[in-house]
């Protein structure tokens, strides 16, 4: 009888250790998925700094990057020009192009300026500011200035992270 009791007494003892010495294995919580940041994408090619206008016979030809990370070029564009979407970070904001004009359009005397930028916002956040001057010109001493295609061309980038 006492083989019989040390022997349940041991296999009592020995499944409580097995039972007892189990390793916990908790499921492991996923880490959050971090809110992507949105933002407000604007390139702004305008026709007024300070105080000046520039002259309505200048229209441009702009590329930019849309939302979806794609270029898109449109011709004969007229100013102010100001395209706006929401994107998330990253993003990689760029725009050029050229002003345009036709000779026998422009008056005498005539406005010109460059007065454009990228700006981007959200809530708590913004960055870039359109810029430029505008300045009076004879027509002739335009041309002779901007008769190269080189001078009036454009461009500006900015990476959101």
């Amino acid at each position: 009888m006492k083989k019989v009791m040390f022997l349940l007494a041991t296999l009592l003892i020995g499944g409580m250790m097995l039972t007892g010495c189990k390793k916990d294995n908790p499921t492991p919580e996923p880490e959050p998925t971090p809110t992507p940041t949105t933002y407000t994408v604007s390139y702004e090619v305008l026709n007024v700094a300070l105080s000046d206008t520039m002259s309505d016979c200048f229209k441009i030809d702009v590329t930019y990057i849309d939302a979806d990370g794609k270029s898109v070029t449109l011709t004969n564009q007229a100013l102010p020009w100001i395209k706006s979407f929401e994107v998330e970070a990253p993003f990689h904001a760029e725009m050029s192009g050229t002003f345009t004009f036709k000779e026998e359009e422009l008056p005498d005397p005539l406005h010109f300026g460059k007065c454009l930028g990228i700006v981007i916002s959200n809530a708590t956040y913004l960055d870039g500011a359109v810029s430029g001057i505008i300045q009076a010109y004879p027509k002739a001493g335009f041309l002779e200035i901007y008769g190269n295609p080189e001078k009036l061309k454009f461009s500006n980038s900015k990476d959101l992270k």
